[in-house]
């Protein structure tokens, strides 16, 4: 398959998983906490939980897959540099934002870990700039596994992948603090970004191919070990263990159907368009959702009979819209440097010249 169909799919899966965050994160804040006693919440429930395999697992596989030649050369290549500085940045100003509304505006629920709208927590916001409990989690996590796999590239992959299973299995049973586990997350999926990594060519040969075994073995271990975790009666140690093989079967399940569903180039094409935008609508879309909970009357607006079925996936369509779009708008201005590193700074790290 050529290479830019191959990238298509790349970048499709990416607007897959991210819009599968967002509706996730959209159904529990301004969906079911909405709804008047008895409204039916069932379908949208059921889909969040049964997406779990898929979301991020996929995401983390993906970014690995388009870092992996950076992070294969080593230090030495001041690319990798660049992104490990980049996510850390985005990271650390998109954290600074959401203190900044949490303390001045307030919160609700996704910018709760970090304060509660009596002025701005600066010790959370320090803490949390080595501890991760907001969704920001993830940018935090790509700057943490891109330099630990950089650091790492001349060990034998099989044994860091090995490790990182373990490490997967054991972040089930770190403390949570405070009701919130977010920071457990960038050892769970430190795997799935491995397995990018190290198997981002096999990837996109078989992937970018639809390779028919693949697609049944991928669809097989997933609904076996998921079968299993459902017929363990809940046994926490049951789904620590067999969530490993499960997210990455589901992952390299969700990249093959992509592939298919591309086919249909209109929807692929719509799909990868969202994909390449896909860091305004990560580091966006709890500020907005966070400030839904502000509009007078959202229950009312949220519960009607022709919205109510709708209304997670609508909302999610939205939120993605409103942040590719201030996206555009600040990237025209100086204020573009909250989605980008600062460009002296690249410079400085890539070695350029002005």
């Amino acid at each position: 398959m050529a290479t830019t169909d191959r990238i298509v799919w790349i970048d499709a899966a990416r607007g897959v998983c991210v819009l599968a965050v967002v509706l996730m994160h959209t159904t529990l804040s301004a969906y079911l906490g909405h709804l008047a006693p008895g409204s039916s919440t069932g379908f949208w429930t059921w889909f969040i939980d049964a997406m779990t395999p898929f979301r991020i697992p996929g995401l983390a596989m993906l970014s690995g897959l388009l870092l992996a030649r950076r992070i294969r050369a080593g230090w030495t290549d001041r690319s990798v540099r660049a992104s490990v500085a980049s996510s850390y940045w985005l990271y650390a100003v998109w954290l600074l934002a959401f203190a900044l509304f949490a303390g001045l505006v307030g919160s609700y629920v996704w910018t709760g870990p970090i304060g509660t709208g009596d002025g701005v927590r600066w010790d959370a916001y320090l803490n949390q700039l080595v501890v991760p409990r907001t969704l920001l989690w993830y940018v935090f996590a790509l700057a943490v596994w891109t330099a630990l796999l950089t650091t790492l590239r001349r060990v034998d992959p099989a044994l860091v992948l090995v490790v990182l299973a373990v490490v997967s299995v054991c972040s089930h049973y770190v403390p949570v603090l405070d009701d919130n586990d977010q920071y457990r997350n960038v050892l769970r999926y430190a795997l799935f970004f491995a397995i990018g990594v190290y198997g981002s060519s096999w990837l996109r040969d078989r992937v970018g191919a639809r390779h028919l075994p693949l697609i049944v073995g991928a669809l097989a271990i997933s609904l076996t070990t998921g079968l299993v975790i459902l017929g363990g009666g809940g046994d926490p140690h049951v789904e620590a263990v067999l969530s490993v093989p499960r997210d990455a079967a589901s992952a390299v399940l969700l990249l093959c159907v992509t592939a298919v569903v591309c086919q249909a180039r209109p929807v692929g094409a719509a799909l990868a368009w969202v994909g390449r935008r896909t860091l305004p609508v990560y580091v966006l879309h709890g500020i907005l959702l966070e400030a839904l909970s502000y509009i007078p009357h959202w229950s009312l607006v949220i519960d009607r009979t022709v919205v109510r079925s709708l209304a997670p996936l609508l909302v999610t369509i939205a939120i993605a819209v409103v942040s590719i779009a201030l996206h555009e708008l600040v990237m025209r201005t100086p204020a573009r440097v909250v989605f980008e590193l600062p460009r002296p700074l690249r410079r400085a790290l890539l070695r350029e010249r002005a």
